[in-house]
């Protein structure tokens, strides 16, 4: 029982440490201009490695996120963060000149939940999930602020703006997480609400920023 103790906090560590290294190489690749690299390098290590684990403990799908037991229930607070985020980024891109429309809109719609699934299992249950292994008395007092302010930071390069925004939606999404336990959601919204902020925000196309 220690040995599985000592394993499992250990692991805890690892886990904690490598995402917090994924975020640093996202800077490195992102001063480089290689953002469309570092999607591909991240999502093959990081998928490789949820396959080798979920081989090991086959009930890590479920604790991780990746199920449906709960779909129904676990949509329903972000669908309603997502709805009032595309309301007001449609206000200000409409205010502000930048209700940018491309032609990579479709794809971006379809593939960016993806990244953005990964980037929530990476946020939530290796990092969130995690901590609150780690300092259990603290708990979520601890791991929200802590999610927040890293899903912030790794968006420095990007600007002030989307830093305020990544931020935002980590701290209504990280309570969803500790509620439903189910990535679905926040990972689709997570894709959708980027492509918007993107386009309307910011008035840039993101398919750019990424394939150029």
């Amino acid at each position: 029982m220690l040995n599985n103790a000592i394993t499992d906090r250990m692991r805890s560590w690892l886990e904690f440490g490598a995402v917090l290294s994924t975020g640093l190489v996202y800077l490195v690749f992102i001063s480089m201009g290689a953002k469309g690299l570092f999607i591909g390098f991240a999502s093959l290590s990081w998928i490789g490695y949820v396959i080798w684990r979920i081989r090991q403990d086959s009930h890590l799908w479920v604790t991780w996120g990746f199920h449906t037991e709960n779909l129904g229930a676990a949509f329903f607070w972000p669908t309603i963060i997502f709805v009032l985020g595309v309301v007001f980024m449609a206000w200000y891109g409409t205010a502000n000149g930048h209700m940018l429309w491309t032609e990579h809109i479709l794809a971006l719609l379809l593939l960016y939940p993806l990244w953005g699934i990964l980037q929530q299992f990476l946020v939530q249950a290796l990092g969130v999930a995690n901590i609150m292994a780690l300092f259990p008395r603290q708990g979520w007092m601890l791991a929200l602020p802590v999610g927040v302010f890293l899903f912030s930071l790794v968006h420095y390069p990007d600007g002030w703006l989307l830093m305020l925004a990544t931020g935002a939606m980590a701290c209504f999404f990280i309570p969803c997480y500790l509620r439903d336990g189910n990535l679905w959601p926040l990972g689709l919204y997570h894709g959708w609400l980027g492509t918007f902020f993107y386009l309307w925000v910011l008035g840039r196309d993101p398919w750019v920023d990424v394939f150029g």
